[in-house]
């Protein structure tokens, strides 16, 4: 009977301990971006919009240079290096 009584108590505290991990993520992934966003100079969500809109202009402006092309990445690139300056200024 004492068997039962402990294996209840062992699964109680590990269900209670995965539950806090759980309960912990929303927290410690704000306190990332918050920490990234301070970091970089990133106040708001639309400044966090803007480099992050910027940043896939940069990779389009990678994939168009490696694919021989140059008039619309260069023009891609200045829009992205512009939007990721706003952002952080």
């Amino acid at each position: 009977m004492s068997d039962t009584a402990d294996a209840d108590g062992v699964l109680h505290s590990a269900g209670e301990g995965v539950g806090g991990f759980i309960a912990g993520i929303p927290a410690a992934l704000g306190d990332f971006f918050s920490g990234v966003g301070e970091g970089a100079g990133v106040d708001g969500v639309v400044d966090w919009a803007a480099l992050i809109i910027g940043l896939a202009l940069l990779l389009s402006v990678v994939r168009g240079v490696k694919r021989g092309r140059i008039v619309g990445p260069m023009i891609r690139g200045v829009i992205a290096v512009a939007l990721m300056g706003w952002a952080i200024a």
